[in-house]
This record gives structure tokens, C-alpha cells and sequence, in this order.
């Protein structure tokens, strides 16, 4: 089994915890909630800097041509290593820039995305805290 398929392995498994809104751990459960996908379009204020990405700047409007798709991540924490799974697709037309949070969403991305009009990260809260929330956007372009 090649390292890549390893990867999509465990990711597989997270999104199967992450489906059930709650993961098992000897510290109890963790409640996750992932909210619907929404969209931040052009003239909207973007609410960060996008790494990599000039155009994007917290506080400024986004262009024309850039959309950010973002979804929201509400963690109550039991678990220490619980997290979730969460799947981007760009609008038609549009592919994947890059990636931005708000909150204290962390995310880690297990393949190159960028170009590509749909991907799957994993989404995992600052160790430390307890209850978290944040929102992870994908730049569209």
C-alpha cells in the first residue's frame, strides 16, 4: 500500500468519525458540528490574508474572479485527537487556489490541491482548548 493511499486511508477514517458528529476516547466523547457550505464572493470583505494569493487581504474585497467557499467547524472537546473531515468543491468554472481559516479552525491537507476543482482536508482545533470554533475557506479561482 503506497503512502498516499495510506493517507486517504486514515483521512476515510476520520471522515467516518467525523460523519457520526461524535468520536469515542478514554477522556470521553467530542461533539463536532460542521455547518453547511457557504460562499464569500466578489466585493465581500475577505476576513483573512490568503498565503500565497495577493489578491485576498483581510479587510479588503475580494475580486472579481475569486470566490471563497468556507465551511464553519464547532468542536466540544473530549477526545484529544478528534477532528474533521471536510470536502471543498470550487464553483463551475472555478479551481483551488489555496486555503485560509478564521477562528481557531487549524487544517491539515494530505495531497497537493492546488489547481484542482475538488479536495478533502482534515480539520483539527488548537490542542489546548476545549470548545473551538472556526470556519476553513477555500480561495476559488
Amino acid at each position: 500500500m503506497s503512502k498516499t493511499s495510506r493517507i486517504l486511508a486514515a483521512a476515510c477514517a476520520v471522515a467516518l468519525l467525523a460523519g457520526t458528529g461524535a468520536a469515542i476516547a478514554a477522556d470521553g466523547s467530542s461533539q463536532i458540528t460542521v455547518h453547511a457550505p457557504t460562499q464569500l464572493k466578489a466585493g465581500q470583505t475577505a476576513p483573512f490574508d490568503a498565503p500565497g494569493v495577493k489578491a485576498i487581504r483581510r479587510g479588503k474585497p475580494i475580486p472579481a474572479g475569486y470566490v471563497l467557499v468556507g465551511q464553519q467547524v464547532d468542536v466540544q472537546r473530549g477526545a484529544k485527537t478528534a477532528g474533521a473531515a471536510l470536502r471543498f468543491t470550487c464553483p463551475e468554472g472555478k479551481r483551488l487556489k489555496t486555503f485560509g481559516v478564521t477562528g481557531h479552525a487549524g487544517f491539515l491537507a494530505a495531497q497537493n490541491y492546488e489547481d484542482h476543482k475538488t479536495t478533502s482536508i482534515m480539520s483539527f482545533p488548537p490542542p489546548h482548548l476545549q470548545q473551538a470554533s472556526g470556519t476553513v475557506y477555500a480561495v476559488c479561482r
